[in-house]
Order: C-alpha cells, then structure tokens, then sequence
C-alpha cells in the first residue's frame, strides 16, 4: 500500500482533474507486495466519460512533479461490470485485488 500522504496528493491531483467516481488502486501496491521499483497501478472510474485516453493523459498531466512511475487506466463503470469476470482482463485484476482510494460517494 502506498503511504497516506501520497495517496492523498494522488487523489487531490486526480480529482482536482477529472471529477472521478472513483479511484482504485491495484497491482503490486495493493496486494502490499510494491517496493522502490514498482509502479503505483491505479484505475480511474468515471460515468459518462467517452475519451477514455485523452481524460487519461489529463490525468498523467495532474501527476506530473510526483516522479514516480504511475500507471493511470481510465474505465467506464459499465466496462468493469462488463469485464470484471473475465479472467484476462485488467478488470478482473482490479475487481479481485484494487483498493478503492477515493470513492465520489463516500
């Protein structure tokens, strides 16, 4: 898991970019496994959104000054619903193992 103050420079920056639904951290930093080397995985939900890459590279935008390697996925919630079933997908890697970070609704 990522410390608490970084987390929550992470999910200012992304909200203050995209409004997201929700942001769920997964990979090697959610299962407690990340060390120095490892990139912070993090799954942007947002309802509504159409340029899933474009509301990405805002997002990679708001990050920039953190030097740290993220990797940012945007996603429909209807396309995890969708796919969080299939085994080899991304969503089923986040369905099974994310951390919800922020949540709109909380």
């Amino acid at each position: 898991m990522i410390a608490d103050q970084l987390r929550e420079t992470i999910v200012n920056r992304i909200r203050a970019a995209c409004d997201p639904d929700r942001i769920i951290l997964f990979g090697s930093h959610a299962r407690g496994e990340g060390g120095a080397d490892s990139d912070i995985d993090l799954m942007v939900v947002k309802s509504g959104v159409e340029q899933r890459r474009r509301e990405a590279v805002r997002i990679y935008r708001a990050l920039k000054g953190l030097c740290l390697p993220i990797d940012v996925l945007v996603a429909t919630p209807e396309i995890i619903e969708r796919y969080k079933d299939r085994w080899c997908t991304v969503y089923h890697d986040v369905a099974r193992e994310g951390t919800v970070i922020y949540d709109k609704l909380r």
